[in-house]
């Protein structure tokens, strides 16, 4: 089945606008059911328990169906029948094993173009967009996160580091008999000269300290 145009399905959701809502009484489960049938493929259906808060919905856009349950959030499906168009209420349903993101923009664009005041499709048209709103949340959430992934760290290199050079062995020290040995150390040679340089320096100090006794007494 061909896929209907935004156009299609906005005429839809005018044609659904306009008809009168028809309310069963509650069932076992103690919900009231309440139908909108439209005349150009779409039709919603609500539950409603005793105060009056809707706890499911059902809205079918020609193929394509959707669902909303309070605590589970909202599911798409589509619309299988085989040649003439069934109403939706005859129509099967398969469900889809996930969210179609594209099947749910397609109707919260064309319930967007709601602008009365029936209670039960103003509470579908916000599902619709929230759903849109978390999807789109979520888009950006997976592009942000992939801007900000850290690039992949270079690794080491793992090749071995080349050997260093092998060192020259030292050539064997040669001892010659009577020769001084090659790694000994010589001592400082003592020269007579300091002696008397010392004799000088306590005679001129012997003599400024008499001196410098008689200055006092």
């Amino acid at each position: 089945m061909a896929e209907s145009s935004p156009e299609t399905l906005k005429t839809a959701v005018q044609a659904l606008s306009r008809v009168h809502a028809v309310e069963g009484p509650p069932g076992e489960n103690g919900l009231r059911t309440v139908w909108h049938m439209g005349t150009d493929g779409a039709e919603l259906m609500s539950q409603v328990d005793s105060d009056g808060r809707v706890r499911r919905q059902e809205l079918t856009l020609l193929e394509d169906h959707y669902m909303w349950a309070s605590g589970e959030g909202v599911r798409t499906g589509r619309v299988e029948s085989e040649g003439e168009r069934a109403r939706p209420a005859a129509a099967v349903v398969k469900a889809d094993p996930q969210l179609v993101p594209h099947r749910l923009v397609r109707a919260a664009q064309a319930m967007g173009t709601y602008t009365g005041q029936d209670r039960y499709i103003l509470h579908m048209q916000r599902v619709l967009a929230l759903a849109r709103e978390g999807l789109e949340m979520a888009g950006a959430g997976i592009i942000l996160r992939e801007a900000q992934r850290p690039s992949e760290p270079t690794l080491p290199s793992l090749e071995a580091p080349s050997p260093a050079p092998a060192l020259a062995p030292a050539a064997p020290l040669r001892y010659v008999h009577g020769a001084p040995h090659p790694e000994e150390v010589t001592p400082p040679e003592a020269r007579g000269s300091e002696g008397v340089i010392m004799l000088v320096v306590f005679g001129v100090g012997v003599v400024a300290g008499v001196l410098l006794l008689i200055w006092l007494l």
